[in-house]
């Protein structure tokens, strides 16, 4: 394929939007990926020296209002909501909890789903830039609502409450996802599939080790996934995967049982090589972030047992010195380079 970069043709941003309209009714090009490419074009022509009329249009201040209202609202109803139910709980039963619980998720669901469907396009524009509003606004309420329909479940599940909320949350939160994906429903579930996982293992009575190494390789495959089109926010699931290694690694190395310590020291070192070899190759904030965390939290480990609280510190602190003088002076040279 030739370069395109000599060529002095241009076109305008309702061309690009028609061609990418036809590709994606093809099959050709997914919606995400397109709603990714204008996004980059706006951004392109808003910063251009001398940008006249391919400025980016900024958001109309009535969608900001709409949407700092509808969250403050959902904020308010939410709290009094809490308070009026908290003091009947107790009064309730166990049939009452379920209804007030399944009520509001039948609730908040029916205005995530308006929200999503209601604009000329249904979902279909809800990636678009025009429709981010209302995916963020839909993607709050439907993921809220997972967590009362969790709830609800986990009232009359008794003894398995965890296992079987958190089974309901992943399903009600995948749907959210591929109705109406944003930070806020990526992130719900990741702590829901850490929840079912936790609540898995400890049905099988799992020891502290295999709760490490679970929990690491869960992180992984979820870090793995920022580079497929589930996740809408790549560099968010990189970092939550790779922080949940991180955190799997230290509650496994900071343990006082054997062969716990080990294996979270072992994670903790294999997460140190990794992230720096993927910095090294991808130049990604996540991986230099985890591998000089993990590093730091490697030496105080180590430097803890041998040569006592006081010295441990002051290496880790010199580490995490050394690591971020070494970032910043390969970020420096390159942008020189």
């Amino acid at each position: 394929m030739g370069s395109l970069t000599g060529t002095t043709r241009t076109f305008s941003r309702d061309q690009v939007v028609h061609a990418l309209d036809r590709l994606q009714a093809d099959g050709r090009w997914p919606p995400e990926h397109a709603a990714a490419l204008l996004d980059e074009l706006d951004r392109f022509t808003a910063t251009a020296p001398g940008a006249g009329s391919g400025r980016r249009t900024p958001v109309p201040l009535t969608n900001r209002f709409a949407e700092a209202a509808g969250y403050a609202g959902a904020v308010l109803a939410g709290s009094a909501g809490a308070v009026l139910v908290a003091q009947q709980w107790d009064d309730l039963g166990r049939l009452g909890r379920v209804a007030i619980l399944a009520g509001v998720t039948v609730v908040l669901a029916a205005v995530g789903i308006a929200v999503a469907t209601v604009a000329p396009g249904g979902g279909t524009t809800l990636r678009q830039p025009a429709g981010a509003v209302r995916r963020r606004l839909a993607s709050t309420a439907l993921t809220i609502a997972a967590a009362t329909a969790a709830g609800a479940v986990g009232v009359l599940a008794g003894n398995r409450a965890l296992l079987f909320a958190a089974a309901t949350a992943v399903l009600v939160i995948a749907g959210a996802q591929s109705l109406a994906p944003s930070a806020v429903s990526e992130t719900a579930g990741l702590a829901a599939v850490v929840l079912l996982a936790g609540a898995i293992l400890d049905e099988a009575a799992a020891s502290t080790a295999v709760l490490t190494v679970g929990l690491a390789a869960l992180g992984l495959a979820w870090a793995a996934l920022a580079w497929t089109p589930l996740l809408t926010l790549p560099a968010l699931g990189l970092a939550l995967g790779l922080g949940l290694v991180l955190t799997s690694g230290g509650l496994g190395a900071f343990t006082d049982t054997q062969p716990a310590r080990a294996v979270g020291i072992a994670v903790l070192g294999l997460l140190a090589a990794g992230g720096l070899a993927g910095y090294v190759r991808s130049g990604r904030a996540p991986f230099a972030a985890t591998a000089v965390l993990s590093l730091a939290l490697l030496v105080l480990r180590l430097a803890a047992d041998s040569l006592g609280a006081p010295v441990a510190l002051l290496l880790t602190g010199l580490v995490l010195l050394g690591s971020g003088a070494l970032l910043v002076t390969r970020k420096r040279n390159a942008l020189n380079g």
